[in-house]
């Protein structure tokens, strides 16, 4: 008896050494895939504009593409289960599979012509807040991540622009320090906030 709730003791100290280090893999990254280093760092921006009380994110655009995309499943689910003894099976078939594909091609083109690296879209919380773009890019084989903060539809001279080194946000196992990102952001977004008050 005594045996058997010793093992129960050690199975549930092993159980939070476990969870820590599930928190700890979530950090890593294989830093060869330069799309796995990016999203990691898209969403560390994120959070930190998250985190920050006076910016509201602006979701509006967001779920516009989301209810498009519903709409391409819901096209799709039509292609395959309506069946009309009036019109011919094949032209349900063909108009919705161009209806799907018509609608992913609005949505691309959104996304790559007018949207570009944006991954967020803000406002300040108060009456007649611009809206605060963040971009984020991230060039095949570059070691610089770039963000840029600018207001919708300003020029291009009134934007913060900031080349940041990767590898001061990894070690050499992949692990992210994000408190050296968070760090940088803070200098970024203070030099923005600056340089609206001198316009």
């Amino acid at each position: 008896m005594g045996a058997g709730s010793s093992a129960q003791r050690n199975a549930s100290d092993e159980q939070p050494a476990a969870k820590e280090e599930l928190v700890l893999n979530e950090l890593k990254v294989e830093t060869g895939d330069q799309n796995a280093v990016k999203n990691m760092l898209d969403d560390a921006v994120s959070e930190f504009f998250e985190e920050k009380a006076e910016y509201t994110i602006l979701f509006g655009r967001d779920n516009v593409k989301m209810l498009l995309m519903v709409l391409a499943i819901l096209v799709a689910a039509v292609s395959h289960f309506y069946k009309s003894p009036a019109i011919p099976e094949h032209v349900i078939v063909y108009s919705s599979v161009g209806s799907f594909f018509l609608i992913h091609a609005l949505l691309l083109g959104y996304n790559v012509f007018v949207e570009k690296d944006t991954i967020l879209r803000l406002s300040k919380k108060g009456a007649g807040s611009q809206v605060l773009l963040v971009r984020t890019s991230f060039p095949y084989t570059e070691e610089n991540y770039t963000i840029i903060l600018q207001h919708e539809g300003a020029p291009e001279k009134q934007r913060v622009k900031v080349e940041l080194y990767v590898g001061r946000f990894f070690d050499s196992d992949g692990f992210f320090s994000k408190d050296a990102l968070v760090k940088d952001l803070e200098t970024v977004l203070a030099r923005f906030q600056k340089a609206k008050k001198t316009q």
